[in-house]
């Protein structure tokens, strides 16, 4: 076995990732679609999406370490291992993405919509049918009828979940893992990020207010 596949992407955490920044020390690559940059990013970090990733003409700086961002995790990590296989090293990623960096109280670039627009909530993890579309489907030209029967579900199945009308599970999950050589719980676990990240949305502050952690009750 190479070396390049006996190698893994290097889970960096927010906190190191932003005293290398400020530091000048790193090349911060954001690997989430045109349409989630334009709308939250980190300053500085360059932009290349998943949906047009080529890990042959990926950049190289001299003296400067690459580290892979997106929304949560997931999609940076698949990234980093497509660098891998094309014979990269020392390849990172950001451990929660921006959703960890925001949460730990880092600074991000947001797009200010105009006035005339109601407010809205920014959403960061994107429904995972968008990611099997725009990264996956769209990039490498199959149809949804032709996954269907190559993973040996219906083509409904794979509409449904497209149109964000079925969520992934478990073995729809795996099956996707196969084919597409992803981590076994990729596509399940983007999956619960955007059902969490929707419910705390909807109904994050009312919970919030009518449950008391236990700790705190003494």
């Amino acid at each position: 076995m190479s070396e390049a596949t006996q190698a893994t992407v290097t889970p960096v955490e927010v906190h190191q990732i932003h005293d290398w920044l400020e530091g000048n020390q790193i090349l911060l690559v954001d690997v989430r679609e045109t349409s989630e940059y334009e709308i939250e990013h980190i300053s500085g970090a360059l932009l290349l999406p998943m949906s047009s990733f080529d890990p042959e003409t990926f950049p190289q700086v001299p003296g400067k370490k690459v580290v892979l961002h997106c929304a949560v995790g997931k999609r940076s990590e698949a990234a980093g291992k497509m660098l891998l296989k094309e014979g990269h090293t020392d390849v990172a990623h950001m451990v929660g993405g921006l959703v960890a960096w925001k949460a730990a109280g880092f600074a991000t670039e947001i797009q200010i919509a105009p006035h005339s627009e109601p407010e809205a909530p920014v959403f960061l993890c994107p429904p995972p049918g968008e990611v099997l579309r725009k990264e996956y489907l769209e990039p490498l030209g199959i149809a949804p009828a032709d996954l269907a029967a190559r993973i040996g579900v219906l083509e409904g199945t794979i509409k449904d979940v497209l149109s964000g009308n079925r969520p992934i599970g478990v073995e729809l999950s795996l099956r996707l893992a196969r084919y597409f050589s992803t981590a076994s719980d990729f596509w399940v676990h983007l999956q619960v990020e955007h059902d969490l990240e929707r419910t705390r949305h909807s109904v994050g502050d009312q919970i919030r207010r009518d449950i008391q952690p236990r700790t705190s009750l003494g």
